[in-house]
């Protein structure tokens, strides 16, 4: 039995590897699957590259196995959740993919659009379900957002402005998202991951990328803006993990203007002819509980008791725009390193450890 949100009456647990022991799997998975009146009846492996993160993540469902291969399990099981460094997303996937299994996998859904593809082919070759947390679609304004623009009350979009940025902050116990370039690209790859599925999800067509510019310098961006077009629509983007910015959103339209906060799940502003109302489209939520609604509905689908929310197939378009934003970015006009002597010593040591 499921509710309107496709979530399932707790019932037994799928046998599930949780592939990555780290922050992602404490924040997203733990809550989930603790709430399984059958978890502690060796219901879940737990895999991490390395032994005590994996053994340490396995002790809070005391009889819970582990194990530091996801390609050598210590028994069979129904559905994979991986919650690893980007990098690994599709490797891993795909590996359960083929054998039939369902794979519920952290955002980003993959490193690049060639990597996204192979694990739809994957997914499909093994008529298995495969799903990714871009848990911001669950979120009802977002939701709400989505229908009053594609039913075309309010005229055609005509521009999409969003700010989108903070500090860093994320817990990461491997750190890789600093670490290495090519094991999780930068801002834009992370939190683009989510802003530009909700841009393609609520425009009606696929938008074409106009420009694309970063703050790189042989690593990982830190800042970047982009900017598309579709139609008549022109959307405006900017990312930073250095600094604050206004983390709205603003879509223009011929007949009204939709504003809001990204992190706010539940209000958003409509404004026509100078008046502003507040909407409200459900109730307030805090962001992890939307990413737990959807490893939850992962579950009952592979219980057979829902159906996906939505699949890896609605949210590969995001990572190919985004692929191809990275391919054509230039680099912002930065005139303070232009005589730094340590800047040309530096891309050439990191083009020496990525080569």
């Amino acid at each position: 039995m499921t509710d309107d949100s496709g979530q399932a009456a707790p019932g037994p647990l799928p046998r599930i590897a949780v592939i990555g022991c780290g922050a992602a799997a404490k924040e997203f998975c733990l809550p989930v699957l603790l709430k399984f009146p059958d978890v502690r009846k060796q219901s879940v492996v737990f895999v991490d590259s390395l032994a005590a993160q994996a053994k340490s993540v396995a002790a809070e469902m005391d009889h819970a196995q582990y194990c530091t291969d996801y390609r050598e399990l210590p028994c069979n099981v129904d559905a994979a959740i991986i919650m690893t460094p980007h990098h690994l997303h599709a490797e891993q996937s795909i590996h359960f993919l083929q054998q039939g299994i369902p794979v519920f996998v952290e955002k980003p859904l993959g490193m690049t659009g060639a990597e996204v593809t192979r694990m739809l082919e994957a997914a499909s070759s093994g008529n298995a379900l495969l799903m990714v947390n871009n848990c911001r679609r669950l979120f009802p304004a977002y939701r709400q957002v989505h229908d009053l623009l594609h039913s075309g009350q309010y005229g055609k979009i005509r521009r999409i402005h969003i700010r989108d940025g903070s500090p860093f902050d994320w817990n990461s116990v491997s750190g890789f998202y600093l670490r290495d370039a090519t094991t999780a690209r930068g801002v834009f790859l992370d939190r683009g991951a989510h802003t530009i599925d909700v841009v393609c999800w609520w425009l009606p067509d696929r938008p074409k990328l106009i420009s694309a510019q970063y703050d790189a310098n042989g690593g990982a961006e830190a800042l970047m803006n982009v900017q598309f077009q579709v139609d008549q629509a022109s959307v405006d983007l900017a990312f930073s993990r250095l600094y604050k910015l206004e983390n709205r959103y603003r879509v223009e339209c011929d007949g009204a203007t939709i504003t809001g906060r990204l992190f706010n799940p539940s209000t958003f502003e409509l404004v026509i002819d100078g008046r502003v109302q507040l909407m409200r489209a459900g109730k307030p939520g805090l962001y992890h509980e939307f990413a737990w609604q959807l490893l939850n509905n992962f579950i009952a689908s592979v219980q057979g008791n829902a159906s996906p929310l939505f699949t890896a197939a609605d949210v590969a378009p995001s990572i190919e725009l985004i692929d191809e934003a990275y391919q054509q970015a230039t680099q912002f006009d930065m005139p303070w390193y232009e005589n730094d002597p340590n800047i040309a010593r530096l891309r050439k040591l990191v083009a020496a450890t990525t080569s």
